[in-house]
């Protein structure tokens, strides 16, 4: 199995972990789950994408935004890495695609909304396969404290438990005192 250095190298071209970086994926990695606040720009999207290389199961980013999610999946893609989105853009021949591929153990991340939880289908799909690591990008929104609360975000940690994930991972670039203990509780 490669280190996290070889595959920060090989896979993402870096050379060294930026501050931060390497201690929460190092907390994954050892099982447990995590909250991380770093600027924007800082690499929080790294925290997530390297362990779910090294992890046995699937990593779901929870992600509000549909341009960053296709962006990132657009990333991983070009490096190899099997990747998708599910999102309100994907037509129902993708859907299809995509929920294969995950019934079938094919993805490594899957990139999905809030709101996609609400879907009993998705739900059920994510219920049949190893969960390893459940992010969620943007995590102040699961606060009512943050300056961008929503409603979907709240029932995160219930599907979080319902699909068996082996780790959390809460990354967000504003939070304050307040609602970052909002977030982990």
């Amino acid at each position: 199995m490669p280190t996290t250095h070889e595959v920060l190298r090989q896979t993402f071209g870096f050379e060294e972990f930026r501050p931060g970086q390497e201690e929460v994926v190092g907390h994954l990695l050892a099982g447990r789950s995590a909250a991380a606040v770093f600027p924007t720009g800082s690499g929080k999207s790294l925290c997530y994408q390297l362990p779910a290389l090294l992890l046995p199961g699937l990593t779901v980013v929870v992600s509000p935004l549909i341009a960053l999610m296709k962006e990132q999946i657009d990333r991983l893609q070009a490096r190899g890495i099997r990747a998708e989105r599910l999102d309100s853009t994907r037509d129902a021949s993708e859907i299809a695609a995509i929920t294969a591929s995950l019934r079938a153990g094919q993805l490594r991340m899957l990139y999905v909304a809030p709101e996609r939880f609400n879907n009993e289908r998705f739900r059920a799909a994510l219920q049949r396969v190893r969960v390893s690591l459940f992010a969620v990008d943007e995590a102040h929104c699961i606060s009512e404290w943050g300056h961008n609360f929503r409603p979907d975000y709240l029932k995160l940690a219930h599907f979080a438990r319902a699909c068996r994930a082996e780790r959390i991972l809460a990354l967000t670039a504003t939070a304050t005192p307040q609602v970052l203990a909002d977030v982990c509780r």
